[in-house]
Order: C-alpha cells, then structure tokens, then sequence
C-alpha cells in the first residue's frame, strides 16, 4: 500500500458488495436503484462503494437485511483510501456522476423557464396554469435536493444548479403575481419555496 500524500487525508469508505438470487426478478434492480438513490458508485458488478457516514452506514444496514430477506449474501465493509491516487480517482468518479445528474436538472429548469416564457407570452395566467407550474417546480426541487444529498463532494455544477434553481423560482414568483393580479385575487403570503 501506497502512502497518501501529506495533505491529502485518507478518506474512509463503506463498501457494499452483494449477491442477489435471479430469481424472482427484480430485486436485483432493487438493490441497484437503492444503491442510486444513496448516491453510490460501481467498483465492480455487485461492489459498490460510499463515503463513511452514519446515515449511509444505517442506509446500507437496512439494505443488507433486504438483500438477506431475499436470500442473496451480502458484506458492508469499512475501509480507508489505499492510496492518494486511487481517492483522487473515486473522487472525481463520485464528482463526475453528480455532474451529470445536475446536468439533468439544470437541464429541465431551463425546460421550466421556457414553458413560464411561453405561457406569458400567450397570456395564459390562470390559476390552473399556475398549479402546474408550482406542482412542476415542487417536483424539480425534490429532485434537486436528492442530487445535492449524494453530492458528497460538492461537484463544480451544484452552484450552477442553485443560481438556475433561484432564477426559475423568481421567474415563477413573477407568474404567480400575474396570476392573482388579472385573476383580481390579492395575493397574501404567495412565497415560493426555493
């Protein structure tokens, strides 16, 4: 084992590896989605791996007992960086992966403040617009936070994704005020959660 450069200190990892009967099918697709949603990367088929936490930790415990429940086997193992290389490398696996998902999102705000452009445009300021809207805009900010949960290494992107997110939240709130005004509603506390 390598030595890891002085100012990088070693990390520590939860590694998950797993083996899941194929049949019935789909809980290996199961046990891949749960890995997703936490936010982890492939090692190998079926080793999976995640930065130390206690809430991964408690995560993965949970998990283990489902793959268990499903007769397959499963290890959750704790481990340290090998090496400053072999970190770096994980890192920027981790930063890519959640490049891509902010990617995604930034991609369907800019979808969010085309359709807010286009209905102003056609003056479509009604209420039931305006719900759309607000349920599209709840959606892309659940989906947002669960980006920013795995982004355990806070990728270059994630600004970007805040100062498009606090953009289309204003081009919304703009809406929004329209809508009351040519509806002739007054609008009391209508402040749309970033």
């Amino acid at each position: 084992m390598s030595e890891l450069q002085q100012d990088a200190k070693p990390l520590r990892w939860l590694l998950f590896i797993y083996k899941v009967p194929q049949e019935p099918p789909g809980r290996r697709t199961y046990v891949w989605r749960a890995m997703r949603q936490m936010g982890a990367i492939y090692l190998q088929q079926a080793a999976a791996i995640l930065p130390h936490r206690p809430e991964l930790h408690d995560a993965l415990t949970r998990l283990a007992a489902q793959v268990l429940d499903f007769g397959g086997e499963v290890s959750v193992l704790e481990t340290v960086s090998p090496d400053a290389g072999w970190q770096q490398r994980l890192v920027e696996q981790f930063l890519q992966a959640r490049s891509r998902e902010y990617a995604e999102v930034m991609e369907n705000l800019e979808r969010f403040q085309a359709e807010i452009r286009k209905e102003t445009q056609m003056g479509k300021f009604t209420f039931a617009e305006l719900e759309d809207l607000e349920s599209d805009w709840e959606k892309l900010q659940r989906w947002r936070e669960r980006v920013e949960r795995r982004d355990f290494f806070n990728a270059p992107s994630r600004q970007e994704v805040v100062e498009a997110s606090e953009q289309a939240r204003t081009a919304l709130e703009g809406f929004s005020a329209t809508v009351y005004a040519s509806e002739g509603v007054e609008a009391a506390g209508q402040d749309i959660q970033a």
